[in-house]
């Protein structure tokens, strides 16, 4: 029979935001912008973040894995359901995970895009066996267990793998309960504003410039984000000057109401981003998302300390340990975590809890356009302001058309809105051709 041992998790007494030695000095306007932050968070609700009828661990000295003195085990369902069967069916880049409970109930999740086949390989090798027969009602501890006994084989595959799982397991509690896994954390059912997402590089500033203006008149949007450097790019572009370029052309074309972020894609070293940042500045963009290499935080804060434009980042990250460092050293303005590669909507919450205690905001990451757009408009629909949903606009995509192929309704945007439904879970529907035509591989206790 296997155990699921239970940790002891504590709160870390003290202000680590207000003694970190690795804060930095802040000029004037830097202090501006913090301090609006933080006042903006703390008139906001967090009730949403956090469980609602689960005390916070007692006795306990310091956080693990994102659980601080404030973080409360969510307790959705009663116990007594188990796992009985883990299913996974994979495609292309995609795996939708089935999770069947000893009573028959079932629930939907997917596994992280991107060498899907690997990542539902170790769900079965790494991952099932720590969550056969356990009660689903535990959905902390399963996450956790899952962290702690691949101790050896941490983060990116194991939390793209462990998504499959905790995401499904949030819509057996919506099947179970009857609700949208909005509501079982807090938030309503409601319109959310969208953000065009360009993946280009291989376009030119003008021609950018003219397919974003016609978004902006054909389907409603009010922001877009653009792509300047290369990913990982050494300093580099994708076209000599096309970076300085389309800055300024965007801008022109898209007017000074529509709001526009931009993504390096851990390209730069400090000095060049800063003087990236400085020509987005004069452009008035909003959000400048990860302009060094994501793991170099103490690049990414130099150039955050001198911006005044909002520095964003972390969507590559899933250790708990590395998003409290970022966020107590304000490493960023904006927290970035993305649902499927973190480890699933569990994990996510709890870096949006860390970042709301410390008056950061939370615009979590969502390029690829499949279920993890459907679950990140479930966690905006609760976690307070936390602005647009990120919506890839590379509609003819091999991914994109694919993950049109597995679910429905497929998510629209129309007028610059993207709409949830009433239906309970995650509010969407496998599509059983889909399912046919893809890999099946089954786990049972």
């Amino acid at each position: 029979m296997l155990r699921l041992h239970r940790i002891l998790y504590v709160p870390n007494h003290g202000s680590p935001l207000t003694n970190h030695p690795s804060l930095m000095p802040l000029n004037r306007r830097r202090f501006l912008k913090h301090a609006l932050a933080a006042s903006a968070a703390a008139a906001l609700p967090t009730r949403s973040l956090l469980a609602a009828d689960a005390p916070p661990s007692a006795g306990a000295r310091y956080p693990y894995l994102g659980r601080t003195a404030n973080y409360r085990p969510h307790a959705i369902v009663p116990p007594g359901r188990t796992v009985k069967k883990i299913e996974t069916f994979t495609k292309g880049p995609y795996a939708m995970v089935r999770l069947t409970t000893n009573d028959g109930r079932e629930g939907w999740g997917q596994i992280s895009p991107y060498d899907a086949d690997i990542s539902a390989q170790i769900l079965h090798q790494k991952i099932a066996r720590l969550v056969l027969g356990k009660d689903i009602a535990a959905i902390d501890d399963l996450n956790d267990a899952a962290i702690d006994a691949n101790m050896k084989w941490p983060w990116s595959f194991v939390c793209r793998a462990l998504c499959g799982v905790d995401t499904a397991l949030w819509d057996l509690y919506g099947q179970i309960t009857g609700k949208p896994v909005c509501e079982l954390i807090g938030g309503t059912v409601k319109a959310l504003p969208a953000y065009g997402s360009s993946m280009r590089r291989d376009i030119s500033p003008q021609d950018e410039a003219a397919r974003l203006a016609r978004l902006r008149d054909t389907s409603g949007f009010r922001a877009f984000k653009i792509r300047l450097g290369v990913p990982t790019g050494h300093n580099g572009d994708a076209a000599p000057g096309r970076s300085e370029a389309i800055i300024p052309a965007v801008r022109a074309a898209v007017g000074p109401d529509v709001a526009l972020f931009a993504d390096a894609n851990s390209c730069y070293t400090p000095d060049v981003a800063i003087a990236m940042g400085r020509r987005l500045e004069d452009a008035n963009y909003a959000m400048y998302e990860e302009p060094c290499p994501y793991w170099e935080l103490e690049w990414t804060q130099e150039v955050t300390a001198a911006l005044t434009i909002p520095v964003s980042g972390g969507e590559q990250d899933n250790d708990m340990a590395q998003w409290r460092r970022m966020i107590r050293m304000r490493a960023v303005d904006i927290v970035q975590p993305d649902i499927c590669y973190i480890g699933g909507l569990t994990r996510a919450l709890r870096v949006a809890g860390m970042a709301h205690e410390a008056g950061l905001v939370v615009k979590p990451h969502a390029a690829n356009l499949s279920m993890v757009t459907v679950f990140t408009m479930h966690m905006l629909a609760a976690i307070p302001g936390a602005g647009e949903l990120e919506f890839s606009i590379e509609a003819v995509t091999n991914m994109t058309r694919e993950a049109r192929a597995m679910f429905e309704p497929a998510v629209e945007v129309k007028d610059g809105r993207a709409h949830l439904t009433h239906e309970p879970g995650w509010g969407i529907r496998v599509r059983p051709e889909w399912m046919a035509s893809a890999t099946h591989q089954v786990s049972e206790a």
